[in-house]
């Protein structure tokens, strides 16, 4: 599997310069890379209603689709596809609950100026500095 998509992702990056009018690849790289993404996008979203509907011979078709656009995307992106494998063999026997922790689980920088105050008037009863007022009498 991985030589058909060394040898599509090689397809893609020889037609890439071609003239837009002779290629889908080169026409997908004159529209720039936010129109890359899209397709990527739309075709996730197709292959997704081709699961669900169950007809695997649609799910297959999208799927197809799904992985042409994601390897136009990395080209686009000057990710090579080797860089993938090679990032999926490195997460190889590790859990993918741990994995995924392990990239969300970032500390939250703390900000780098003081917080504004609140665009809204001070609490009722509360001076702006949220020190409760003392009233006499």
């Amino acid at each position: 599997m991985a030589d058909t998509l060394d040898r599509l992702g090689n397809i893609i990056a020889a037609r890439r310069a071609a003239e837009p009018g002779s290629s889908y690849v080169a026409s997908l790289f004159a529209k720039g890379l936010p129109k890359i993404a899209q397709k990527v996008g739309e075709e996730a979203v197709e292959t997704i209603i081709a699961a669900l509907s169950g007809d695997a011979r649609a799910l297959t078709g999208e799927a197809a689709d799904l992985l042409f656009h994601l390897l136009v995307l990395l080209d686009a992106g000057g990710v090579p596809l080797s860089d993938v494998l090679a990032e999926l063999d490195r997460r190889d026997g590790v859990s993918g609950l741990d994995e995924k922790a392990a990239r969300t689980a970032k500390p939250i920088p703390a900000p780098a100026v003081a917080p504004e105050e609140p665009s809204v008037g001070p609490a009722r009863g509360r001076k702006a500095d949220s020190r409760p007022l003392i009233r006499r009498g």
